[in-house]
């Protein structure tokens, strides 16, 4: 049977009546073809006027005429309309009503990627390292044709690797190339690896883009009570699905404290320490201007996380997204309909058993207190600052543990230095600065030619004790005192 292939982006013109007369056209051609599928891509363009704002009712309408009479002609061979959309909430209502059947094409689950990527590598050549599973794993919410393009990138990746190899011998004889023709191009798990952290940082920006964070627990320095909270929260229900049949579960952990205590730090150690695919969204990407377009934000980001499941929604700067409705002053409640649209996601993740909300605020009070209720963020866990030199101690040891340290370095010594009220950001801090003193006393050995070695960077106490001298709290003892107070009161409620 044929099929005559349009996409509707094409058939809108800048008028309704051009719209229109382009429809008919099309129709009239594809009963020239019958029997054929007349196969109708973007429908929803059809539906949408040319702002694609508001329903055309016109062209809508003699599409459904179209398709009521595509069949009512005196040959005696059938049209088959098939149409695709990207979203079925893009389409207006009428248009949906044309059709007999809905299919809806859900993301693959991990198993069923797996089995499009032995596909897709059905003619190529392998190296017996490759392994599906850890492809298949690590492509969580990715459909066919992302597939596709991982697998043509993984292809220029082996070519470059070998083109790089080639590079590297002086000279290869006419029996050697030949040898490397018929051998062909061999691609490698580095290979899948490398294009697959090509194709994620380009979708980086786009909103909830579902990667594996590489972030271990030896990253995260102390906050021992907190992970041992969050891994109750999160890894019980995945390692014992059948404990929590019931339902009554706890999916929403809050993160709160002063900035720069490893609230994100700690959420993707926890993503990467349970295997989980990390969806990170700051609250500001999903207000848009346009009546509607936040909300359905919202909804694309929860639809974006079930469909790489397991998964962590990371959500930064939460205060931004729902503050206390009734009080953020927008003239036309876009923040209230935001703040009502996130507790309805909230809601229904109990059916989603593999999904789990992590927010993180510096401002807990301004939250709506609607989304600290039983079954939303109803866990809430306070990071503050470093007020032990044990805890210190850890931090600075987990900022510092790929550095080369001196034998004159003692981190409890530096610790001892240091006031009480530094944050991991500002011990992070500490740390960077003495690697830069590191850098620069060697930059200026390297000049005054009193050492030749270039590949060693040995950070001395003296590094240590100069960036010590220069550094501030970030954090006042006036507003550590608030977030205690704060602390205090979100217990007691």
């Amino acid at each position: 049977m044929k099929v005559y292939k349009v996409s509707c982006h094409d058939i809108s013109g800048e008028t309704s009546s051009a719209t229109e007369q382009r429809v008919k056209n099309v129709f009239t051609k594809a009963r020239s073809y019958s029997p054929c599928i007349l196969y109708l891509s973007n429908i929803d363009a059809l539906s949408k006027d040319r702002d694609g704002v508001s329903e055309d009712a016109r062209v809508t309408a003699t599409f459904l005429e179209n398709m009521q009479t595509a069949n009512a002609c005196d040959s005696d061979w059938p049209i088959i309309v098939v149409a695709t959309s990207n979203s079925s909430n893009q389409m207006s209502s009428d248009m949906c009503e044309g059709f007999l059947h809905q299919v809806v094409m859900k993301v693959p689950t991990e198993e069923e990627r797996r089995d499009m990527v032995d596909f897709l590598l059905a003619s190529v050549p392998c190296s017996s390292s490759l392994s599906l599973s850890h492809i298949a794993q690590r492509t969580a919410g990715m459909v066919f044709g992302d597939l596709q393009a991982l697998v043509t990138h993984a292809k220029r990746a082996t070519l470059r690797r070998v083109k790089q190899a080639c590079v590297g011998m002086s000279s290869l004889s006419l029996q050697q190339e030949e040898d490397i023709c018929r051998a062909g191009l061999c691609v490698s798990q580095e290979d899948f690896d490398l294009a697959l952290d090509q194709l994620q940082a380009a979708h980086s920006d786009a909103i909830g883009a579902p990667q594996i964070p590489n972030v271990s627990w030896e990253d995260v320095g102390g906050l021992a009570d907190i992970k041992a909270e969050i891994l109750d929260t999160i890894q019980l229900p995945l390692e014992h699905p059948e404990l929590f049949a019931a339902g009554l579960r706890r999916s929403g952990v809050l993160l709160y404290g002063p900035p720069g205590t490893g609230k994100t730090l700690l959420a993707k150690a926890v993503a990467t320490e349970c295997s989980l695919n990390f969806l990170s969204v700051k609250g500001p990407e999903l207000i848009n201007m346009y009546v509607g377009q936040s909300e359905e934000n919202v909804r694309e980001v929860f639809h974006r996380a079930r469909s790489a499941a397991p998964c962590v929604v990371f959500f930064d700067e939460l205060d931004s997204l729902a503050p206390n409705r009734g009080r953020s002053g927008d003239s036309g409640g876009v923040m209230d309909r935001v703040v009502s649209q996130l507790l309805a996601e909230l809601d229904g993740l109990h059916k989603a058993c593999d999904v789990f909300v992590i927010g993180a605020t510096n401002r807990p009070d301004l939250l709506d207190p609607a989304l600290l209720r039983p079954g939303r963020f109803d866990k809430l866990l306070y990071l503050g600052v470093s007020d032990t030199r044990g805890a210190q101690v850890k931090i600075l040891k987990a900022l510092t543990r790929k550095f080369q340290l001196g034998q004159d370095v003692q981190m409890e010594a530096v610790a001892d230095q240091c006031p009480l009220t530094l944050t991991g950001a500002d011990l992070y801090a500490l740390c960077s600065d003495s690697l830069l003193n590191a850098m620069k006393r060697k930059i200026e050995m390297l000049e005054n030619g009193e050492e030749t070695d270039q590949t060693t960077l040995v950070v001395e106490n003296q590094d240590f004790a100069n960036a010590l001298e220069n550094l501030t709290p970030s954090v006042s003892e006036a507003e550590l005192q608030h977030y205690k107070l704060l602390q205090f009161s979100l217990l007691a409620s």
